[in-house]
């Protein structure tokens, strides 16, 4: 049986002469007021730098319910009933070799908060072992000092189907809430983290494994993991955080699978500084100020993302960014940006998916930019390209925007499409000022302008079709174009005074094919005419004149005719 040893006279003054290391101990942890520190075989009761205790506990992991049975009502107390409570009400020290261990017959463990840091209960160790299985720990009392968890160099922390509510003050990041520090490891599976200041970080940590772990109503960030190593995560969720969701950053080569976020108020994933990151199948839903946002990520790659309902569903920013992007499924709320590659990055690769609902679906400023085989739809414009980029390749876009299709400012360069579909834009289809503009195949379809050019570009085989005017181009605009096929309904082409415009083997039909005072120069090929009559139409009309004609032939000839006379002895002709 564990035994309660007396105190020992004389004990505190040499403790106050430094030479009891549970008082060291008890200096080197912030001098709380009541501080419980484990070893193996001995537990030391410290108050106020005084060991007023010694227990010794049987061999094996100690536990809370044997703590309030051994230490007073001071330290630690438990409450039986329907639902037993034990409550803490000291800061607890796990040192080399100690292990502290909650089950769910400990009940509720409710660790008490201090108006000061001194004053205030948390656990932490190092080569030692914190185990939480099935329990439920909360803060109590509304003190600022929160408890906190948090395990370092060596120590092993493992927290499964368990709920953590509550921890977590400001101050250094070992104390915002529950921590794996450097060269720790351990396990969160199957847990609740609820209301802590930040959810879980890992801070240098190895081997951690995340499993079906949920992070909510975090004051601060949910999850951080910086410069941590081997951690695998499956089924890791953050939702409605006062700032981000999930925080990645510090380590290279790191794998991430099944990230999802929903209503943090910052960033779902925010990506900081790293290289070779592959994250797959991450998931945002309605993050408040942005769905996934990676900074100076060299050589990354994100699989599968799904943004919903926010502002700024995919950006990738900052010097060295190298990031590749397959399969998006990105849906916005009418504003925003679907994917923005900002100025300054290394570059950026987007291969297929989807963007839809956002005022620009695909806005680029950076060099290096690669947007492939992408669908654009329900955006006020499809892509901007603007600032200082290029050079920019969009590759089989299928772009359905209500006012602008493509837009490429004067300042970009090296801007080239290669079979992009716009269609549905109301105003312009491509509109670009970027000197050097490469256009193959591809098609416009509808607008008021197709296509306005105030820089100089080439065109190849390129189709328009349904535009109120099919090609405008500004004054000083220099424009060459083989196999285009323009169909518009007033004007073909209209080239303003000092703007010209070189056609090989092309076709230009419309009310009015040519206006305007530029060049336009016929080589090969070239037909320029009216648009093809539509004879259909025409039948239909004289079909219908002539129905009408006949009936109204019909009703006249039907007045001539008298009335037929009624016998003389009917009386009811009405």
């Amino acid at each position: 049986m564990p035994t309660r040893a007396p105190e020992v006279p004389g004990r505190a003054e040499a403790a106050r002469a430094g030479r009891d290391p549970d008082v060291a101990a008890w200096a080197r942890n912030g001098r709380p007021e009541r501080l419980v520190v484990l070893r193996p075989g001995t537990v030391a009761l410290v108050r106020r730098g005084v060991v007023v205790r010694r227990l010794y506990p049987g061999p094996g992991a100690v536990t809370p319910g044997w703590l309030s049975a051994n230490a007073g009502k001071g330290w630690i107390t438990y409450t039986p009933g329907t639902q037993p409570t034990m409550r803490v009400r000291a800061a607890i020290l796990l040192t080399p070799g100690s292990a502290l261990q909650i089950r769910p017959a400990d009940g509720t463990v409710l660790m008490a908060t201090g108006r000061t840091a001194a004053s205030g209960t948390w656990i932490k160790g190092s080569r030692a072992v914190l185990d939480l299985a099935g329990a439920t720990l909360r803060s109590a009392g509304r003190g600022p000092a929160r408890p906190y968890l948090a395990m370092g160099a060596g120590g092993r922390m493992d927290i499964v189907r368990s709920s953590v509510t509550g921890l977590g003050r400001a101050g250094p990041a070992a104390q915002s809430g529950v921590t794996w520090g450097r060269g720790s490891t351990g396990s969160a599976v199957l847990s609740v983290f609820h209301g802590n200041r930040t959810g879980l970080r890992l801070t240098g940590a190895h081997g951690v494994r995340l499993d079906r772990v949920t992070v909510t109503g975090s004051a601060e960030d949910g999850v951080v993991l910086n410069g941590d190593r081997g951690t695998t995560v499956r089924a890791l969720s953050a939702v409605a955080g006062g700032r981000h969701g999930v925080v990645v950053g510090g380590t290279d080569g790191r794998v991430l699978t099944g990230v999802a976020t929903r209503a943090n108020r910052g960033t779902g994933i925010k990506i900081t500084p790293q290289r070779r990151l592959t994250l797959t199948a991450p998931v945002s839903d309605g993050d408040g100020s942005g769905g996934i946002r990676l900074m100076s990520c060299a050589s990354c790659t994100v699989r599968g993302p799904v943004v919903r309902a926010t502002p700024a569903a995919l950006t990738v920013l900052g010097a060295d960014s190298r990031v590749t992007v397959s399969e998006p499924d990105l849906t916005g709320d009418g504003s925003g940006t679907g994917i923005s590659l900002a100025a300054g990055i290394g570059g950026a690769t987007v291969h297929g998916g989807r963007a839809a609902g956002f005022a620009r679906a695909v806005e680029v400023a950076g060099a290096r930019v690669v947007v492939d085989g992408t669908t654009l739809s329900d955006c006020a414009t499809g892509v901007a390209v603007r600032g200082r980029a290029g050079p920019v390749a969009l590759r089989g876009l299928d772009v359905r925007a209500r006012r602008f299709g493509i837009t490429a400012s004067g300042t970009t360069r090296g801007v080239s499409l290669s079979g992009v579909r716009i269609g549905g834009t109301t105003v312009k289809g491509l509109s670009s000022a970027s000197p050097g503009l490469r256009v193959s195949g591809g098609s416009v379809t509808g607008a008021l302008t197709a296509v306005d050019l105030r820089g100089s570009a080439r065109l190849d085989r390129l189709a328009v079709s349904g535009a109120g005017r099919g090609m405008h181009l500004a004054p000083g605009a220099r424009v060459s174009a083989v196999g285009l096929d323009v169909l518009a309904r007033r004007k073909g082409v209209d080239a303003d005074e000092g703007a010209r415009l070189d056609l090989t083997d092309s076709r230009v039909r419309a009310a009015v094919a040519l206006s305007g005072d530029g060049s336009v120069r016929r080589h090969g090929a070239t037909e320029i005419s009216l648009p093809p009559f539509p004879w259909l139409g025409l039948a239909a009309l004289v079909a219908l004149g002539l129905a009408v004609l006949l009936q109204t032939v019909h009703q006249v000839r039907h007045r001539r005719t008298a009335s037929p006379r009624v016998a003389a002895h009917v009386r009811n002709t009405a």
